[in-house]
């Protein structure tokens, strides 16, 4: 039920967007990148809880925004979500695969349309404001957005690797291989968003998820909010 209502605001506030040249103070929006294995998730959904709380706003709660980037592009695009969720599978259609896709299907649209689409999306959404969006490239997007904050999530590998192996319930070496993997893939998806690599100078907060607690991330971030002006 929850989420149901989540995707309506999303799609009332996507629907009625005006152009972004007209849009007065687009955001506030957070932005939360991490390497693999730390607590974005649960970081972005504390900080929803707590931003909402500082302002007193139970009537305007601040969201996090994830999946449901996936599905209203998915919408824009007439498709089912599993017709675009390569993207952040960092999966790339072959050529031949691209080939034999816009002749058998009327619906095709090509990965530069898709990408383009998810980028609008995610653009329409923080500019609207009081979002919390987790990955999807949305630093990459968002970077340039003046009421927006940034944050980094970074851990040693060793230390991702030991909480990835538990919770994965899989062997040491198949949590490294795994977290090696998804760094690659998520980086590069951050480049193909953003046109160029992003750099940790491109983010505004940094943790180390080995020496900050996921409260501690939280209230960091909360306070730095208020004190740049988002809440």
């Amino acid at each position: 039920m929850a989420n149901n209502i989540l995707l309506k605001y999303l799609e009332d506030r996507y629907k009625y967007e005006v152009p972004s040249d007209e849009v007065k103070n687009p955001g506030p929006v957070i932005t939360i990148s991490r390497y693999f294995g730390c607590p974005a998730n649960m970081c972005a959904n504390d900080l929803a809880d707590l931003l909402t709380e500082m302002e007193g706003a139970q009537n305007n709660p601040w969201k996090v925004i994830s999946k449901e980037i996936l599905e209203e592009a998915a919408k824009e695009l007439g498709l089912t979500p599993e017709k675009i969720e390569f993207v952040f599978k960092f999966e790339k259609r072959s050529a031949v695969d691209e080939i034999l896709e816009a002749l058998s299907s009327k619906y095709y649209k090509s990965e530069r349309k898709i990408k383009n689409t998810i980028k609008e999306v995610i653009s329409s959404i923080g500019e609207q404001g009081r979002v919390i969006i987790v990955g999807r490239g949305g630093a990459a997007i968002l970077k340039d957005v003046p009421n927006s904050l940034h944050v980094k999530l970074i851990a040693p590998l060793d230390y991702r690797v030991n909480g990835v192996s538990k919770r994965h319930e899989i062997t040491h070496y198949e949590a490294r291989k795994l977290a090696e993997e998804m760094d690659k893939k998520r980086a590069q998806l951050r480049m193909d968003l953003a046109g160029r690599k992003m750099e940790l100078v491109d983010y505004d907060l940094i943790f180390n998820c080995e020496k900050f607690k996921v409260d501690e991330i939280v209230k960091t971030v909360a306070k730095v909010s208020e004190i740049r002006g988002l809440i």
